[in-house]
């Protein structure tokens, strides 16, 4: 079978296969790889080189499809892409026929649902593939898995290919990052020297002309704040400290902050946003809440953790400071009409990050070690049953440390919930003037074979598990994530040593997708079918040569 036919039938297939993420259902992926394996003749010939291997800790005991093409030499290219996908309830009553993509476009032919004009001239040219993980991503997993039958072919293959099919890339990446412990099992076991990682996402345009290649991927660190005030009915108001007003404070003067766009190379990253922010009452009463919590994205390029967090500290202080003078000026008029007495309310501004707080709670009794140890274990297997997310968890933990604390007095602490993505990209490796040499010559083969020309962006912005291809940050850092990362360790980890021992080139190759988590997801069939595989297949014979 050709090429294009070929990588048609596996995307349909593929994407017939229900894998919503953080359900049961992606496990279907297992199913649908399963019967993949056994249509191989290369892997029915060496069963020992494909498998399932356990997502870590995983409660929904998800597995990694994997398949090694062992050829000559020890070079090896990794193929990554995405198993699951988000759900189909914005198809409406035509949900199920989101994952049948010749049904679901005749539906769009036919008027049922309302399009934008852009859309619809998609739709009318035909030259696009409809359907749920049609673009996000089953369609890099085709081509990958096409290529690969391919190279399973050919008698004396030069290199190694190495297919990964990586659960959870929606949620948290557990796939990608239980995939390192793969890896170097495989690494260990068959001698390979990985040199290069390849991921499937489809690209974006701002050419249409022009294909889009990544040579990284942005980051995303999400900073999680707990503010506690001071206890006081609302009628003797200035005797207590709104946690409320204090967490406003900081919102408003990190929201959208400029300092924090970043432009490197091609790329510029925009400013971060809070997801979220809420008291901590759990029931209605007259007075002011105890504490208030919400946490921030932040998409680096170049930041650290620490970079980003130490700075947030300055800036959490600066409106700690802020929100003291303005109780004061406010208190000022109601002393005067009311002749009422609380004091001078002489606060002082206390901004801790998690770890300061931890060490100090530990310092006052080292027996609250073993108390916040025991609260971890309970808070992960209520996340695992189900009664609250890895968020609330860590909030709660926050709450217990900081009510352990000796100081009883209004405290903002700051630490880092997952999941935490580091940015990548080629130029922080040695050898990234090889990669510029390859990349010179992959557009010089597309404007030869594919007739266009390719645009190189340096970081992928929609966050994808190429993030786990290096880590090139110091070991100190890592120990700052580890120390302020909530539930490191019992609930979330990243095995960065590892990752870093192992690091590698990344890129990112795939069609021209649109409207990604949407009911008019589409992929481009002549991108898919035919150029992108040609891309991708010049790009793992160079690297392999």
């Amino acid at each position: 079978m050709a090429r294009p036919e070929r990588i048609k039938e596996l995307l349909y297939d593929y994407v017939g296969v229900v894998t919503y993420t953080g359900t049961p259902l992606e496990k279907n992926a297992e199913g649908f790889f399963e019967g993949w394996f056994n249509s191989v003749d290369y892997l029915k010939d060496h069963p020992d080189q494909c498998g399932f291997y356990d997502c870590k800790d995983d409660y929904l005991e998800r597995k990694i499809p994997w398949a090694l093409l062992k050829g000559k030499g020890d070079k090896t290219v990794v193929l990554v892409h995405h198993t699951d996908t988000v759900d189909t309830d914005d198809y409406g009553v035509y949900k199920d026929i989101a994952h049948k993509p010749d049904e679901l476009y005749a539906l769009f032919k036919q008027g049922k649902f309302t399009i934008s004009p852009e859309v619809q001239k998609d739709v009318d040219s035909g030259e696009w593939v409809f359907g749920r993980g049609a673009s996000d991503m089953k369609s890099g997993g085709a081509m990958h898995m096409a290529l690969f039958e391919e190279y399973s072919q050919e008698e004396d293959f030069e290199g190694n290919v190495l297919l990964l099919g990586l659960p959870d890339e929606e949620n948290s990446s557990a796939g990608m990052r239980s995939a390192a412990y793969l890896m170097k099992d495989l690494k260990d076991k068959y001698g390979l020297d990985y040199v290069l990682m390849i991921d499937g996402e489809p690209h974006e345009r701002v050419d249409e002309s022009k294909y889009t290649i990544y040579d990284g991927a942005v980051g995303k660190v999400m900073p999680i704040f707990l503010a506690r005030g001071k206890l006081s009915h609302v009628g003797q108001i200035y005797q207590g400290f709104n946690p409320i007003n204090l967490l406003s404070a900081v919102v408003r003067k990190t929201e959208l902050l400029p300092e924090f766009v970043e432009t490197v190379g091609t790329t510029t990253a925009p400013g971060p946003c809070w997801l979220y922010m809420k008291d901590r009452k759990e029931v209605y009463d007259v007075s002011l809440p105890l504490t208030a919590g919400g946490y921030m994205s932040v998409l680096p390029l170049t930041r650290t953790p620490k970079d980003i967090v130490d700075r947030l500290k300055e800036l959490s202080i600066e409106a700690f400071d802020e929100v003291i003078a303005d109780m004061k000026e406010a208190y000022k008029p109601y002393k005067a009409a009311s002749l009422v007495d609380y004091g001078d309310l002489n606060y002082t501004s206390k901004v801790k990050t998690y770890d300061e707080l931890y060490s100090e709670v530990l310092d006052q009794d080292p027996a609250n070690k073993e108390v916040l140890d025991q609260l971890e274990k309970d808070l992960v297997a209520q996340i695992r049953k189900g009664d609250f997310d890895r968020v609330e968890a860590s909030f709660r933990l926050m709450e217990k440390t900081l009510s352990l604390h000796k100081d009883r007095d209004p405290m903002l602490v700051i630490g880092i919930a997952a999941p935490y993505y580091p940015a990548v990209n080629n130029r922080d490796l040695d050898n990234f003037s090889d990669m510029e040499a390859l990349l010179d010559d992959l557009a010089a083969f597309s404007r030869e074979t594919c007739k266009t020309d390719i645009e190189v962006q340096n970081y992928f912005t929609g966050i994808c598990d190429l993030s786990y291809g290096m880590f090139t940050e110091s070991d100190e850092t890592i120990d700052y994530i580890e120390n302020n990362m909530l539930l490191w360790g019992s609930e979330y980890e990243i095995p960065l040593h590892l990752i870093k021992d192992m690091s590698m080139p990344v890129l990112n190759i795939g069609a021209w997708g649109k409207d990604l988590h949407m009911y008019t997801e589409r992929i481009k069939k002549e991108d898919l079918f035919e150029n992108i595989p040609k891309l991708s297949d010049f790009v793992i014979r160079k690297c392999l040569d």
